[in-house]
């Protein structure tokens, strides 16, 4: 290896350690000084009669080079949404957003039902039948390519209660759309038109999440048995973006640590940003493996050669929920990492306690650490 990678390789390591240990040891007290309830909340449920005026959740963001501004997609639940459909997920329809600076966001009326962009299909055959949500956007070519996920009115069969309803059956899909906004499905070759079935003793294979390289598309996605012991990733390859081959689990080469010993249940993976070595970077969903937490989530940090094979970066999550009176006191998850060239946004799904019942419950986060420093992560608040 050439010195000067191995400089910056080992730059990277032992200053992400250093500031993630910081950041852990003080996530829960960051923002007491401010507006404890609001402290990183950048977008909450719509207004009345919206695709999104119950639940939102999931943000993807991406630079729209045509818009000349940011646009996020994320998936939403509006009120009238059967209570039965898989209520653990806010999931049943997909909208989009624009911001020019990547905090304050204008909802963007797309051409379906309630605002929507994506909507469940009108084939009742279908594997997204009933209800769909966001899982990666990335820009291929002239497109954009859309990797999502959804179910239909199947129920499981032999599952851990948590799942004994209806949708909990997920499974991938991919849509292709020139604009953002108007989006057409990718017929897989799977179940109903999914690009990929649910593997035997799982319950989902959802939240997928999209890298293109210049061979092949890689396609992750997160299955759980059903007994819901532990939350896995798994790998699925393309060489077209539309017919997919099953690959393995997403490996590692070291040991789970205690916050995450329950499994990963989402992650976002970008070409890494602050260095060449390691190439690949990776932001994921965290769930607690100890009792006593209930099964907590937060967000870590690891890193590939391949993309293939990770490395847990830190011993301890880059990310935490909120203090006490947060909306985002009961969890924080599907993070989105986007770097720019004056700081570092880590976007994410939080929710909150039973004790707000006058707040909404979900919401869409953003946290924020200078690009030099990049676990050092604050919840965004307006300066103004």
């Amino acid at each position: 290896m050439p010195n000067n990678l191995l400089m910056r390789r080992r730059e990277f390591i032992v200053g992400s350690l250093a500031c993630a240990l910081s950041n852990a040891l003080h996530g829960q007290v960051l923002e007491k000084d401010g507006d404890i309830f609001r402290a990183g909340l950048i977008l909450q449920p719509g207004p009345p009669g919206r695709c999104d005026d119950y639940r939102i959740g999931g943000p993807v963001v991406r630079w729209d080079a045509a818009q000349q501004q940011w646009r996020m997609w994320y998936y939403c639940r509006d009120s009238g949404f059967p209570a039965d459909m898989a209520p653990a997920f806010g999931s049943g329809r997909i909208a989009t957003a624009l911001s020019r600076d990547g905090f304050s966001w204008e909802r963007v009326d797309g051409p379906l039902a309630g605002g929507a962009v994506f909507t469940p299909s009108d084939d009742p055959l279908a594997f997204d039948a009933s209800h769909v949500a966001t899982g990666d956007v990335i820009h291929d070519g002239n497109e954009w390519v859309m990797a999502y996920f959804g179910g239909n009115d199947e129920i499981p069969t032999g599952v851990n209660r948590m799942f004994k309803e209806k949708g909990y059956v997920l499974r991938p899909g991919i849509a292709r759309s020139n604009d953002g906004v108007n989006w057409r499905r990718v017929p897989g070759q799977a179940s109903g038109g999914a690009a990929l079935d649910v593997h035997p003793g799982d319950v989902y294979s959802a939240f997928p999440g999209l890298v293109r390289t210049e061979e092949r598309y890689l396609l992750y996605y997160t299955t759980v048995d059903k007994e819901a012991r532990y939350w896995r990733q798994r790998i699925a390859i393309s060489t077209d973006g539309s017919n997919w081959t099953p690959y393995g689990d997403l490996r590692w080469d070291n040991e789970s640590r205690l916050y995450d010993a329950g499994g990963i249940i989402s992650r976002d993976i970008l070409r890494n940003p602050f260095s060449d070595d390691p190439p690949w970077l990776m932001v994921y969903t965290a769930k607690d493996g100890r009792d006593e937490t209930g099964g907590r989530r937060s967000i870590g940090v690891a890193v590939s050669e391949d993309a293939l094979t990770w490395r847990r970066l830190l011993q301890h999550p880059v990310f935490v929920t909120g203090p006490k009176g947060a909306w985002d006191h009961a969890g924080v998850a599907v993070p989105r990492l986007v770097a720019t060239d004056q700081d570092v946004r880590l976007y994410y799904y939080g929710w909150s306690d039973d004790s707000f019942e006058d707040h909404p419950y979900r919401g869409i986060g953003c946290a924020v650490a200078p690009f030099d420093s990049p676990w050092t992560f604050k919840r965004y608040q307006p300066t103004s």
